[in-house]
């Protein structure tokens, strides 16, 4: 956290850039115009202050886990598992279970001599 951050100008700061952020998003994903989607931004704002005011919210890179799976498996050639883990930022193990959720008795060729 930067001192900017921890003031309340800061704060403030950081508030209008999500207002503007969720304007364009509902701007470009959903097709309102501006004074709308403004107006909508700023009651998700509103609702974000009065539930969630004061923490910290994580947004996943990606969408529902199902989604990212199904990517995850599309990407997987069976061979490239290191480089299919750094483009989607998840462990071995992540990868493994997901592995494991879609086709339970697949074998899987790491690339590496088995130990």
């Amino acid at each position: 956290m930067t001192t900017q951050d921890a003031t309340p100008g800061g704060s403030e700061d950081r508030a209008v850039a999500l207002h503007y952020e969720l304007t364009a998003i509902l701007r470009e994903e959903v097709g309102l115009h501006e004074p709308f989607a403004s107006q909508i931004a700023e009651a998700v704002m509103r609702g974000l202050r009065r539930r969630r005011g004061g923490d910290s919210l994580y947004v996943p890179k990606f969408g529902p886990r199902a989604v990212r799976d199904a990517a995850v498996l599309q990407a997987f050639d069976g061979r490239n598992r290191d480089a299919v883990c750094r483009r989607f930022g998840i462990s071995r193990s992540t990868f493994y279970e997901i592995l494991a959720r879609r086709r339970p008795a697949a074998r899987v060729e790491t690339g590496h001599p088995s130990a």
